[in-house]
């Protein structure tokens, strides 16, 4: 396989040796006077493991070139700049009308590759500056890839922040309904405990089978039956235990002060 840099161009031989068949990581090479930036193209949130390489070269003159064409000038680098930051401005759109957990974890997805890619642009063309002190373009460059790198960074930070929202408030919400479900179950007990012993008596009142009640003063018998039975239905109820009450959340503890963090990090 031929080298990635186009063969017209009279680069130094050094740079085809260290170059090899594939165009590897972004970086920026030096040799003779010449510079060769070696970046990335945005990356492709369906397949983040794709990097489609840009070579950038810069002559001794100043005049620089770029392996996808176009006219001489650093005008094909601020684009291909440009790019990442018109990538971040999309980013930001869609953030604004995230809501789901899906929508959050898509931007998370789609953001972390972008600012990789963008972080090592921004280092690529700050050693391309150091390298080449003269050309005042260049820091104009450099600096929009600073902004572009800054702008990943506070997307990728909101969307974390907004994921990790999204999650907690799905897990209180469900702490919640569990919570509601384990006092209406309470209070189901609560009535079957009631309950039970009516429900044995009647059980084993109708059954057909003499029981001597049957000779029994009626109605007092049904009555003090009826009384005795939910009596022992009270004291069960009585006897089981309660749910947990939750504990109001309190402030901070007497003594304590809210800025001792603030404090421990200056130290």
């Amino acid at each position: 396989m031929s080298s990635p840099i186009p063969h017209h161009w009279q680069v130094p031989q050094v740079f085809r040796e260290r170059m090899g068949t594939q165009a590897g990581r972004q970086r920026c090479m030096t040799a003779e006077g010449h510079l060769l930036l070696v970046l990335h193209d945005i990356p492709d949130p369906e397949i983040p493991e794709r990097r489609d390489a840009k070579l950038f070269w810069r002559m001794p003159d100043g005049t620089w070139h770029a392996s996808s064409g176009g006219p001489p000038g650093i005008g094909s680098l601020r684009a291909h700049v440009e790019g990442f930051v018109d990538a971040a401005t999309r980013l930001e759109s869609l953030g604004d009308k995230a809501k789901s957990a899906d929508d959050w974890f898509a931007l998370v997805y789609a953001s972390s590759p972008m600012l990789r890619t963008a972080r090592n642009l921004h280092r690529t063309l700050q050693e391309a500056r150091e390298a080449a002190k003269l050309d005042k373009a260049l820091i104009a460059v450099r600096d929009l890839a600073g902004d572009a790198e800054r702008a990943f960074e506070l997307m990728h930070a909101h969307a974390s922040e907004g994921l990790e929202y999204t999650m907690a408030k799905r897990a209180e919400e469900q702490a919640h309904d569990a919570q509601h479900m384990l006092v209406a179950a309470h209070r189901l007990n609560m009535i079957a405990a009631v309950f039970l012993p009516v429900t044995a008596v009647a059980t084993l009142l109708g059954m057909n089978l003499r029981h001597g009640l049957e000779e029994w003063p009626a109605p007092w018998t049904f009555w003090i039956t009826l009384v005795l039975s939910f009596g022992l239905g009270l004291w069960i109820k009585a006897s089981m235990p309660r749910p947990p009450v939750r504990a109001p959340d309190q402030g901070p503890r007497a003594g304590t002060s809210r800025k001792a963090p603030a404090a421990a990090k200056a130290r």
